[in-house]
C-alpha cells in the first residue's frame, strides 16, 4: 500500500483545485458546473478527511431539488456559462411549475447515489452530533427524491424507476442506445440548431458520441420542453423510456441506506424497506435475462429487453438484488475474458463493454474504457457476495490505473492510458475511498 499512499495527497489536491467553495467541479474546462451523481461520489471521498466539505457538496446539490422531488442532473453556475452544451437557455427548465426558482438547472436527473453517500458521511464523521444534524436536514429531501422516482418514473407500476434520456443513465454514449435509437425516424425540422462544445479537437471527436446520437439527445429535450416537463405527458409521447440495472441498482442500494438512516434518526423506515424489496424483486423478474447471463435494459416503449453487454448489467450486485443462481451467472460472465478475467494478464478490469464484441472501442467514452465509478460499484458488489479475490483485483486496478496515468475521466483497459478530462474529481474521490478500503483489508490480514 505504501506505493499508493502519495497519490492520496495528490487526489486531495485534485479535489482542492476543483472545489469552488460550495461544490466541486467534475473537472476544469468542459465540466465547470455541479453534476448530480458526481457530487455523490465526491462526497464519499471527502467523508474520509473533510466532513464539512462532504456536507456542503450534498447541501449545494439538494438546494436545487425540484418541488416534485427530482434532483437535477446539473446545477449551473451562472458565472461559468459558455463552455458546456446544453446550458439553461436550451433546457428551459423554468417551463416546469416544479422548477426551483432563482436557480439554473437541467431538466433531467441521474442515478441516486446520495442516500448511500449521506450514510458514509455520518459513519465516518468524528462529530456524530453535527453529522446527525446534517442527516436531519437531508433525510426528508432524500425521501422526496425517492418518492418522486417511484411516483412519477414508474409507468408500468412494477417497482422500477425509468430514465427518459440517455444522460440519466450515467452511461451517456453506451452501445445500448444504438439499439434503442434504431428505427427512429425523426423529421429534420424537429431537431433544433445547436453547437456542441465537447468536440473541440479531432481526438475528442473520435472519443465522444457521434452527431447522429447527439441529434437524438437534443430531440428528446425538445419533447420535454413541449410538455413543460410533465412526466405523464412525456411518457405518452417519448420514444425513449427505459428501465435499467445501473440506475435501479443504485436506487436499491440507496433505499437500503435509507433504512439505516431511518434507524439512526428514529424515523419509520417501512417505506424505504418496501421500496428496497420491490425494486430488488422487479429487477430479478423484469431485467434479468437468463440466456444472456446478466441484467439487461428494458425498453418500455417497445416492451422488450435490450441485450447489450455492458458492465451496467452487473451493477445489481451492488444492491444485493440477484438470486444465488443469478449471482453465479453474473460472476461467470464478469470474470471471463470478455471483461478481463482474473490472471488474464493483458488487461485491467473491468472494461465498460464486452471486449469480444465487434464494436468494442477501448478509447471511446462508454464503449469500452474503464470508468472508476463503475468499477467502484462493482468491487463493492463483488465483496458483498464473497468474491474476495476478484474484488481485490478490481480495487488494485483502480489504484494502479491512477498511479500509472493520473486522475483521468476514463482509461484504456489494455494500455492503462488515461483519456477524457484530467484531474477528474470522482476519480480522485473514489481513489481515496478505494485506498482506505484496501488499507482496511490489508490491516485485517495483519
Amino acid at each position: 500500500m505504501r506505493e499508493y499512499s502519495p497519490f492520496v495527497e495528490k487526489a486531495k489536491a485534485v479535489l482542492d483545485r476543483n472545489w469552488t467553495g460550495t461544490y466541486t467541479m467534475p473537472s476544469q474546462g468542459i465540466y465547470p458546473h455541479q453534476w448530480n451523481w458526481d457530487s455523490g461520489f465526491i462526497a464519499i471521498g471527502y467523508s474520509h478527511y473533510n466532513t464539512g466539505r462532504a456536507v456542503k457538496e450534498l447541501q449545494g446539490l439538494f438546494s436545487a431539488q425540484w418541488q416534485n422531488g427530482m434532483l437535477p442532473q446539473i446545477v449551473f453556475n451562472p458565472k461559468r456559462l459558455g463552455s458546456y452544451f446544453p446550458e439553461p437557455d436550451f433546457w428551459q427548465a423554468e417551463l416546469s411549475p416544479n422548477y426551483p426558482r432563482g436557480l439554473l438547472t437541467s431538466g433531467i436527473t441521474m442515478p441516486p447515489i446520495h442516500a448511500y453517500a449521506a450514510l458514509k458521511i455520518y459513519e465516518r464523521a468524528e462529530d456524530k452530533e453535527e453529522a446527525r444534524g446534517f442527516l436531519e436536514w437531508i433525510y426528508p429531501r432524500l425521501i422526496s427524491l425517492h418518492r418522486y422516482l417511484y411516483r412519477e418514473r414508474d409507468p408500468l407500476g412494477i417497482g422500477l424507476a425509468c430514465i427518459r434520456h440517455p444522460w440519466e443513465s450515467g452511461m451517456d454514449n453506451s452501445p445500448m442506445w444504438d439499439r434503442v435509437f434504431a428505427g427512429w425516424d425523426i423529421p429534420e425540422d424537429e431537431i433544433p440548431t445547436y453547437t456542441r462544445k465537447d468536440i473541440q479537437s479531432e481526438e475528442a471527436t473520435a472519443m465522444r458520441p457521434d452527431d447522429r446520437s447527439y441529434d437524438r439527445f437534443v430531440y428528446l429535450i425538445e419533447i420535454f420542453k413541449r410538455h413543460k416537463y410533465d412526466e405523464r405527458a412525456i411518457q405518452k409521447d417519448s420514444p425513449f423510456l427505459i428501465y435499467g440495472p445501473l440506475f435501479n441498482g443504485i436506487l436499491s442500494a440507496s433505499n437500503e441506506a435509507l433504512i439505516i438512516l431511518s434507524e439512526i434518526l428514529g424515523r419509520d423506515g417501512r417505506e424505504p424497506a418496501e421500496w428496497y424489496e420491490a425494486t430488488n424483486r422487479a429487477m430479478r423478474e423484469y431485467l434479468y435475462h437468463e440466456e444472456h447471463g446478466m441484467f439487461d435494459y428494458y425498453d418500455i416503449v417497445k416492451r422488450r429487453l435490450v441485450d447489450v453487454e455492458t458492465a451496467a448489467g452487473f451493477i445489481p450486485l451492488f444492491s444485493g438484488s440477484p438470486t444465488e443462481a443469478q449471482t453465479k451467472a453474473l460472476y461467470d460472465y464478469l470474470n471471463s475474458h470478455s471483461f478481463c478475467a482474473l490472471h488474464h494478464g493483458s488487461c485491467f478490469s473491468i472494461p465498460n463493454y464486452d471486449t469480444q464484441k465487434h464494436d468494442f472501442d477501448r478509447t471511446n467514452y462508454w464503449r469500452g474504457p474503464i470508468w472508476i465509478n463503475i468499477n467502484w460499484l462493482l468491487y463493492h458488489g463483488l465483496g458483498r457476495y464473497g468474491f474476495r479475490e476478484k474484488m481485490m483485483s478490481v480495487m488494485e486496478d483502480i489504484l494502479e490505473l491512477v498511479k500509472l496515468s493520473g486522475f483521468h475521466e476514463y482509461f484504456d483497459p489494455y494500455k492503462g492510458l488515461g483519456y477524457g478530462s484530467d484531474d477528474f474529481s470522482w476519480t480522485a474521490a473514489l481513489f481515496i475511498d478505494t485506498y482506505h478500503d484496501m488499507a482496511t483489508l490489508y490491516g485485517g490480514e495483519g
